[in-house]
């Protein structure tokens, strides 16, 4: 009896440690098996630059002491880049420091692809592939010459509350590719590389007298804090469209409405598509999606202007 209880005990702490195992490694990103480690970042991301003369979060100046903006670009995508980075602050041009007036001070940028090595790795379900991402950076500064300060602000107990806006702007054109088969229940599988708007298809077929009706919902779906523009930045929260499965013709609507060129969105768009094919044997069509549209990455810093005793 004592041993039968001793062998109890022993599965009891086993079935323990599994379960505080499979908790541990789930903390820690554990991938299922067939599925390799993903890069922690995707798109492109900026931050300042510190320094003795340089503004950054938080930081509290002196009216008259002088200071500039540097700005720390990387991608982290396989496709170079191009665009322009602003700035701007809170504060009346009249007290100096950056303009204030429409996107306030710009740059263009240019920022090379990143550098992507894949490594083969042991792990507890056999080899995966591992990749190891070098982003291209770029560094990008202000003023083009001479310094930022502010002066002439009224006296005040506390430290002048400013704001410093950063928005970096660029072309994102993007396709989805994949395989339609008719007649057959697979569900086209999508290759895409990362970006800001994620595209996602299903799939359905119904029979017609000499041939089939192919439906799709494809659905888009915003990935990261950013705004979307017109590629030419004119219009907010819109994106060109276009869906192609040469050499057949696909209709296209939106909330019921045809699919002219342009279609709304903000963070979630579902359309639908369609097309006939005529045929009596299975058949294979390539599926492009094409999205081109501008991208609006915006942050800001908090600062103050100690203006006491002035």
């Amino acid at each position: 009896m004592k041993k039968r209880k001793t062998i109890v005990e022993i599965i009891c702490i086993i079935l323990i440690l599994l379960l505080v195992f499979f908790l541990v490694s789930g903390q820690e990103g554990c991938q299922l098996p067939g599925q390799g480690p993903k890069a922690e970042k995707t798109g492109i991301d900026y931050q300042l630059i510190s320094g003795i003369d340089y503004l950054s979060a938080g930081k509290l100046l002196e009216q008259g002491e002088s200071f500039y903006v540097g700005i720390k670009i990387e991608n982290y995508d396989e496709t170079p880049r191009t665009g322009q980075i602003c700035i701007r602050d809170n504060i009346a041009d009249t007290f100096g420091g950056i303009s204030s007036e429409g996107f306030g001070e710009c740059k263009f940028f240019s920022i090379r692809a990143a550098d992507v090595i894949k490594k083969e790795v042991s792990t507890i379900w056999g080899k995966q592939i591992k990749e190891e991402v070098t982003p291209g950076a770029t560094e990008i500064y202000f003023p083009e010459a001479a310094e930022y300060s502010y002066y002439s602000l009224p006296s005040l107990v506390k430290p002048y509350s400013g704001l410093l806006f950063v928005s970096l702007q660029y072309r994102e054109t993007t396709q989805a590719t994949g395989t339609v088969t008719v007649p057959g229940p697979e569900q086209p599988a999508l290759s895409q590389e990362p970006a800001p708007i994620a595209i996602s298809v299903v799939k359905s077929i119904h029979k017609r007298q000499d041939g089939y009706k192919v439906d799709f919902e494809i659905l888009l779906k915003k990935q990261q804090k950013a705004k979307i523009f017109s590629h030419d930045f004119i219009q907010e929260n819109v994106t060109y469209f276009r869906a192609e499965m040469v050499p057949q013709t696909l209709a296209c609507t939106v909330s019921g409405q045809p699919i002219t060129g342009l279609v709304e969105f903000e963070n979630e768009r579902l359309i639908k598509c369609s097309s006939l094919i005529y045929t009596t044997t299975q058949q294979s069509y390539p599926l492009v999606i094409t999205l081109d549209y501008g991208v609006a990455l915006e942050k800001s810093y908090p600062f103050g202007i100690e203006t006491e005793g002035e």
